[in-house]
């Protein structure tokens, strides 16, 4: 494959150009380079990168004035369903545009759903090692980690970029004729087509996964929260990552051995200077183990809690969510054996056995999931309808 012509682009009216060339292409290899507070805070998309088969464009959107706007013909791209969409590994870009520009991507092609799909071994194959494993080629990965928001982009930084996406239509090619070798381009279908729904959800209580991490304690959990919020209040105004104000190992420090009083604070180790400053010492100084006066954690919704819905079981309906589950076990083993371990926990991962025993297989599961089910239940004269519908 000869190399395309690399376009490194700034202005809306370059921008608008590039997406009138790009607009009679059948399909586009897309990907984008964002940093996820890692530099600065929050996310903060850094390029776009499209490959339509001549060219690949490197569009920039830190020198625009109104991204948002200016960025426009591109969304009408990405929003366009006659025009094919190949990522590798979409989700974090998808979410990323729903997020900061309701951005909905139609008409997707996941290279990485495609080789999941294979089931040849377990998930999330790198893009690296995926064009090596089927193009037998060494891409350069040396600038992954680099910073996406420093100016100007290297010589480098260019190539890898055009990198993870000019090799995107030959995968998704090679990995399609293998699907339907093995009579599998409808699953792949199916999957791709339910990545056109995902959407950004804000989380409300980000500081409970943290405090999950380091096993906090529900009477830990106020100050817990509290500092959570003030770190990222103070991370927020300095536009640096939350990190930077102070570490998660800290946090957690902080609360198991909380500063007694203002002159305590002062002395903390490993703040950032800007919370010893007022207003932020103030709200430090409330935080002290002598003064703090804790506000009670909002109960957690159902949908929060753990397994709300087997806990809510007893007695008969507890016996019969349990033989739904086992029957699903069950018919996992049998998938294990007729196909392979990877295909039955495509189809019946722990989530979703969890799932199903509540909803059924018709609710949870995509079509391709629930033929595969049935099928199997059928070849070894088991119920399939013991589990198709809600509990």
């Amino acid at each position: 494959m000869s190399q395309p012509d690399i376009h490194y682009l700034t202005t809306p009216a370059a921008v608008q150009a590039a997406a009138d060339a790009m607009r009679p292409a059948p399909r586009i290899a897309v990907d984008l380079e964002f940093d996820d507070m890692r530099h600065r805070y929050g996310r903060n998309l850094a390029l776009i990168q499209i490959f339509d088969g001549p060219s690949v464009y490197l569009i920039d959107p830190l020198p625009l004035t109104n991204p948002a706007q200016d960025l426009e013909p591109i969304w009408e791209l990405l929003r366009d369903p006659a025009i094919e969409k190949v990522f590798h590994s979409c989700k974090s870009d998808i979410l990323l545009l729903d997020e900061l520009y309701g951005v909905h991507v139609r008409h997707i092609t996941d290279t990485s759903v495609q080789y999941t799909l294979l089931a040849e071994a377990d998930n999330n194959i790198s893009l690296g090692r995926l064009i090596q494993s089927e193009l037998g080629l060494e891409v350069d990965k040396g600038e992954q980690k680099s910073n996406w928001l420093k100016r100007p982009l290297t010589d480098a930084q260019k190539v890898y970029a055009a990198n993870d996406v000019i090799y995107l239509f030959e995968l998704a090619d090679r990995l399609t004729a293998k699907l339907e070798a093995l009579g599998r381009a409808h699953w792949a279908t199916e999957e791709n087509a339910a990545l056109e729904t995902v959407r950004y959800t804000r989380d409300e209580r980000p500081y409970l996964r943290i405090a999950g991490k380091y096993r906090i304690l529900p009477d830990e959990l106020p100050l817990f929260r509290d500092l959570y919020l003030l770190r990222d209040q103070v991370a927020k105004q300095l536009d640096r990552p939350p990190y930077m104000v102070f570490a998660n190992d800290r946090l957690s420090e902080l609360v198991r051995t909380t500063p007694r009083d203002l002159s305590d604070w002062k002395a903390a180790r490993g703040l950032h200077p800007e919370l010893k400053r007022a207003p932020y010492l103030d709200q430090l100084a409330a935080l002290s183990a002598d003064t703090f006066v804790p506000a009670p954690e909002p109960a957690a919704t159902g949908e929060q809690r753990r397994f709300p819905f087997r806990r809510r079981l007893n007695g008969q309906k507890a016996a019969q969510a349990d033989a739904r589950e086992q029957l699903l076990l069950q018919l996992k083993a049998f998938i294990t054996t007729d196909i392979n371990g990877f295909v039955a926990n495509l189809v019946l991962s722990n989530r979703l056995v969890a799932d199903i025993v509540e909803l059924g297989a018709g609710q949870v599961l995509r079509p391709w999931q629930q033929a595969i089910l049935r099928e199997t239940a059928e070849r070894h004269s088991l119920d399939y309808g013991l589990i198709a519908e809600p509990f």
